[in-house]
């Protein structure tokens, strides 16, 4: 660790033990404190001209009270101690006022097992200069820009480092470190009077050695892709087989049904499934997904969650059988189960519930037998992205596919215009699922999934 991240994290962990003294002196019966600390470096372009570096740090605390069983809550981005005990009294008086729940609770946590990875604040990352970060954005914006047709309209690249703390009057302690480069374009193609839709990516990684080695793959693939739509014409209305590529197969899709892991929404009664589908069949048979938080070179890598939790790798389809909800410690209690580590969210608000980062395994078939199974169709519609609309209950969704493409014969023909697709995410997971490929992609540094080629999708052609 750095000198001066050395002395942040001193400040930081003095100033929470300070929150959780005057919240316990105010009369709280237990207390936990979330805290933070991060600097970041952003140089960005907008409209091919660049700007100006921002630099950002600071703390931030939250202080969850409890005083029976009601909650109380508090957030602040000081360290001084006068302004901390006022935060922590504000906390215990909205605790004394809140309705009584007995699902709410702080509890103790055990520590992060030895055997799981760890961040660290790179030093060869953290010391990256502005001229160095300058050069990385050139690149992004020499790479994307070599074609012209390309137009880019905005573009970032942002160096940042954060500590990120959660005690309690349990004795529960969990830090953990980190620093990432991050990089993200946003632009459109266009050649005289055809243009493309928007189209948006973001990247990351913790090795210094990969930015620009990163940066160099992902823009090419981002320009070629919009490039290639430039290629645009009608395709056909029908009702049949469509295939989703793996960021429309997370946004449409495994989004919709994430809704009903939650353990908040099956406490309050709104997911799909409760405890008694759990070891039951209710997706297709091909269908695995798990949460993967200790996958380190994604965004949603953690070791505990927002209360101090362990996390851990967690399977909550596996061939199609419902295995696991996520959990944090209210859902847990309300429904006579124990936290997974799904606690999620920033110091400034309260604990929610969320995956970290799911994977849905690979299938068995390439890609391009896949694609081969269409050829008796007239056409076959490829969708990469969606603008529209997934009713998570009824998993009904209908909205614009962006960016398709139309395919005839195995082969790519052109990108449709405002093609309209709409169907049902639950049978599209279920009885329409016809084939997952081999191939997966990791979007946005985050999540992972391979395409899938689904039946009975409606296709209304521009």
């Amino acid at each position: 660790m750095s000198e001066s991240f050395k002395k942040e994290k001193r400040i930081l962990e003095e100033s929470a033990a300070k929150l959780l003294e005057f919240a316990k002196k105010a009369g709280a019966d237990s207390a936990e404190v979330a805290a933070s600390y991060g600097q970041s470096t952003k140089i960005s372009m907008e409209k091919q001209e660049y700007h100006m570096a921002s630099s950002d740090s600071g703390f931030q605390f939250g202080v969850r009270v409890m005083r029976g069983n009601k909650q109380g809550f508090a957030s602040c981005n000081t360290t001084d101690p006068a302004e901390l005990k006022e935060v922590a009294l504000r906390a215990v008086e909205i605790g004394g006022f809140s309705p009584d729940n007995p699902s709410y609770g702080i509890f103790a946590a055990p520590n992060v097992p030895s055997n799981a990875p760890k961040t660290t604040l790179n030093e060869s990352l953290m010391g990256l200069s502005l001229q160095t970060q300058k050069e990385f954005i050139k690149l992004l914006y020499k790479e994307s820009t070599q074609d012209k047709r390309m137009k880019v309209n905005e573009g970032s690249v942002d160096n940042s480092s954060h500590l990120f703390l959660v005690t309690n009057s349990f004795g529960t302690h969990q830090l953990e470190m980190d620093c990432a480069f991050s990089w993200s374009l946003m632009g459109m193609a266009k050649e005289e009077d055809v243009l493309t839709s928007f189209d948006y990516f973001s990247e990351f990684t913790r090795d210094k050695n990969l930015i620009g080695e990163k940066i160099i793959s992902s823009t090419q693939k981002f320009k070629n892709e919009l490039v290639r739509s430039l290629k645009q014409g009608h395709g056909q209305s029908y009702k049949g087989l469509v295939l989703f590529t793996p960021r429309a197969v997370l946004d449409i899709l495994i989004s919709t049904v994430a809704y009903h892991f939650s353990g908040r929404n099956l406490a309050e009664k709104t997911s799909r499934w409760n405890l008694n589908d759990l070891n039951q069949k209710v997706l297709n048979e091909a269908l695995t997904i798990q949460d993967l938080p200790w996958q380190i070179d994604r965004r949603g890598f953690a070791t505990f969650d927002r209360e101090g939790t362990p996390t851990r790798n967690l399977m909550a389809i596996e061939n199609g059988v419902l295995k696991n909800f996520f959990f944090d410690h209210y859902s847990a209690k309300s429904t006579q189960q124990v936290s997974t580590g799904h606690a999620v969210g920033a110091p400034s608000a309260l604990p929610s519930v969320s995956s970290h980062c799911l994977s849905v395994e690979k299938g068995k078939e390439a890609l391009k037998d896949i694609v081969a199974k269409t050829k008796h169709q007239p056409g076959l519609l490829i969708v990469h992205r969606y603008s529209g609309q997934a009713d998570p209950i009824t998993g009904d969704f209908s909205g614009v596919a962006k960016g398709a493409e139309w395919w005839v014969d195995g082969s790519f023909a052109f990108s449709p215009k405002e093609t309209l697709i709409s169907g049902n995410v639950y049978q599209a997971l279920g009885k329409d699922l016809k084939a997952i490929s081999i191939e997966t992609e990791v979007i946005d540094s985050g999540e992972e999934a391979p395409s899938f080629l689904i039946d009975e999708i409606s296709v209304t052609a521009g």
